[in-house]
């Protein structure tokens, strides 16, 4: 492999080194390594992967072999008299028209230059480590919403099955009562082969009787007699059953749906349910809402709301799902489909937003896109109402960022980010993205960014 280095040693030239001794300035594999280390003990040999790792104090461009005196602060480099030759040629004068210098002479700048390196990396380290910590957070979090949609998607899927099946079970036995009653059963034949066999005996024992009528055992004759009638009855009732079969006029029962029903309804039950990613799906219209503040909830991620009520009357609505608090940024993007005049409001809002009311001045914190600049709403103790931002009017469309930990809302216009608008938003309660539109027809559609 290329930059494999080789034992020292001519014994074990063909082994690979493991280590390396700078004082010896030798390469070692693991048997001369244990040697050398029982010889020279205050030695500081140390282990490496390949030739790059180790520093000679020796310039390795080809056949230069110099040692390292100088410093290319043009290339941040250290380079040895050969590449400082005016000559560019063979391999030599890389560095003959840079910035060079001393190595002595960046020692200070260096160690400084070090000293905030090592500031820099413990910060790093730092941010890494809470970041670290907020992603496993994130993912605990990530895991558990997936098996509870996971367990959701189950539970239905089981009540459509039970539903599914106490249905089968229900047809069956509503085809089972139905033969039974509109035509005749196995009953009815089972007793009718029974009854020729019934007849003649019945027949023969009254013949006997007949015959010996006038014999002095009349209460047997009278006792049998009684057992014929009763007979005679059961006859007749297996032939009322026999007659009652119109063996000639066939009903024809079905099961629908046919075939082309049936492909329909596996169509359906092949596209039932859906699998939303947007995280900003919006609340419907609640059944209660008066008729001037009614609006929809459309498009596949139910992230589109449209007003339908009238001009002159505030609708709006908030997103299903709150702003996980323990993450510390939230970013969404506002689109406007449909406009009148704009007057459009965005922002958040407590789970206490009232349907009915719409009230932006004591509910939430938003951006009012109908003024130029657009104008801040909010409700006490903040009394943002009718405040200006320094941001540009709203073309179409918005992108708000709410960082949870530092309680913060801010707009981004046209792709402009002019700064925060509201600083200490309380969030001990949970919060939620919201739209308030004030004109019939306005349509607003809500993504993430």
């Amino acid at each position: 492999m290329e930059n494999e280095v080789k034992c020292f040693s001519e014994e074990h030239k063909d082994i690979m080194a493991i280590k390396y001794c700078p004082e010896c300035k030798i390469y070692m594999c693991n048997k001369c390594e244990g040697i050398h280390s029982s010889f020279f003990k205050n030695h500081n040999s140390f282990p490496f992967k390949n030739e790059d790792e180790i520093f000679t104090g020796l310039c390795k461009e080809k056949n230069h072999n110099n040692k390292l005196e100088y410093f290319c602060k043009t290339h941040n480099q250290l380079c040895c008299v050969s590449c400082l030759c005016k000559l560019n040629e063979k391999g030599e004068g890389q560095h003959k028209d840079c910035d060079v210098c001393y190595i002595e002479k960046i020692k200070e700048e260096k160690k400084n230059k070090l000293k905030e390196n090592i500031k820099y990396l413990e910060d790093l380290q730092n941010e890494f480590n809470e970041n670290m910590k907020e992603l496993k957070d994130i993912f605990l979090n990530i895991e558990k919403d997936k098996e509870k949609l996971k367990i959701d998607i189950q539970k239905i899927f089981t009540r459509i099955r039970n539903a599914v099946n106490e249905r089968e079970d229900k047809l069956l036995l509503e085809i089972d009562d139905l033969y039974n009653t509109k035509f005749f059963n196995e009953d009815i034949i089972k007793n009718g082969e029974k009854l020729p066999k019934q007849i003649k005996l019945s027949l023969e024992k009254g013949k006997l009787i007949d015959k010996e009528w006038d014999n002095n055992n009349l209460y047997s004759y009278i006792n049998d007699c009684i057992n014929i009638e009763n007979h005679i009855k059961n006859i007749n009732k297996i032939k009322e059953s026999i007659n009652n079969c119109d063996i000639n006029n066939k009903m024809y029962i079905e099961f629908y749906p046919k075939e082309n029903q049936l492909n329909h309804f596996l169509e359906s039950i092949k596209l039932f349910g859906n699998i939303c990613f947007n995280k900003y799906s919006l609340r419907k219209c609640p059944e209660n809402t008066k008729e001037v503040r009614k609006f929809i909830i459309t498009g596949d991620n139910k992230n589109i709301i449209t007003k339908t009520g009238t001009d002159n009357y505030y609708c709006g609505t908030i997103c299903e799902k709150e702003l996980d608090i323990s993450i510390k940024e939230h970013k969404w993007k506002i689109k406007i489909l449909k406009t009148k005049c704009k007057y459009i409001l965005v922002g958040v809002a407590p789970n206490n937003f009232d349907f009915n009311k719409a009230n932006y001045d004591t509910c939430g914190f938003y951006l009012n896109c109908l003024y130029s600049p657009p104008s801040l709403y909010s409700g006490p103790p903040f009394n943002y109402n009718g405040f200006l931002t320094n941001l540009n009017g709203v073309k179409d469309e918005i992108v708000l960022i709410m960082n949870m930990k530092m309680r913060t809302l801010k707009f981004v216009i046209n792709n402009e980010d002019k700064g925060i608008s509201y600083n200490n938003i309380p969030v001990d309660k949970p919060l939620f993205p919201a739209i308030i539109l004030f004109n019939h027809n306005d349509s607003v559609e809500i993504t993430e960014f």
